[in-house]
């Protein structure tokens, strides 16, 4: 969270949150991004306030969010009573997305809050990738709840398909991340397939059943 204070006033002008609220998975379709990013707005002359709020899948999205709205990179902190460890890898992949503004859109996320198996994967399109990387990423967020920590890793993959069918097998031991750079065969058979990437949000997809770590669903979007 942030707060900024009016400097003639020292009362409160902006407020910064980003709130997560697990029961998403009963109380709406499961699946849904279970964080909210918070931005709330006081006219102190007027006395009122407006607020509007974005859900993202992981917080390093929400943060994304609120930055893109004013708030300041190095002054939004983290306030939970009992915080999750995880590492340095995580800590820097959560910073780039923070600060990443418009780069990725968002085109599918799936969250399953299952005691023993909590995982989250998004699956995005990059509109500036570096030489050599592919247009598309998963990001992919796998909760350890037994020793109360969690790891944030990326893949890259060239189409949305290939990106798709591995979130169909996430959790599988045999279906590790790709990684961002594509081969070099791959690359000059794939040249200039992608020149342009759109960015585009898609509104949720319809109800699905639970899912096992067998057998996630993908909700595809259009």
């Amino acid at each position: 969270m942030q707060h900024a204070a009016n400097p003639h006033t020292e009362l409160l002008a902006e407020s910064f949150y980003v709130v997560h609220d697990g029961t998403m998975t009963w109380a709406d379709v499961p699946g849904l991004a279970q964080y909210a990013a918070v931005h709330v707005e006081r006219d102190l002359g007027e006395g009122t306030y407006r607020f509007d709020y974005s859900r993202h899948p992981i917080a390093a999205l929400a943060r994304n969010w609120l930055i893109s709205r004013g708030a300041d990179p190095g002054q939004l902190t983290v306030d939970v009573e009992d915080p999750m460890s995880t590492d340095q890898a995580t800590r820097d992949l959560e910073d780039f997305l923070a600060v990443s503004g418009d780069r990725f859109g968002i085109r599918d996320d799936y969250t399953h809050d299952s005691p023993d198996f909590y995982k989250t994967w998004i699956i995005a399109t990059d509109s500036r990738p570096d030489p050599g990387q592919q247009p598309v990423r998963v990001f992919y967020e796998d909760v350890d709840t037994a020793n109360h920590s969690y790891s944030l890793r990326q893949g890259g993959f060239a189409t949305i398909e290939a990106a798709r069918s591995w979130v169909d097998r996430v959790g599988h031991p045999d279906n590790p991340l790709p990684p961002l750079t594509a081969a070099p065969s791959a690359r000059a058979a794939g040249a200039g397939a992608h020149s342009t990437v759109a960015i585009t949000f898609s509104a949720p997809g319809p109800a699905q059943a639970p899912a096992t770590p067998e057998n996630i669903p993908t909700r595809h979007r259009r």
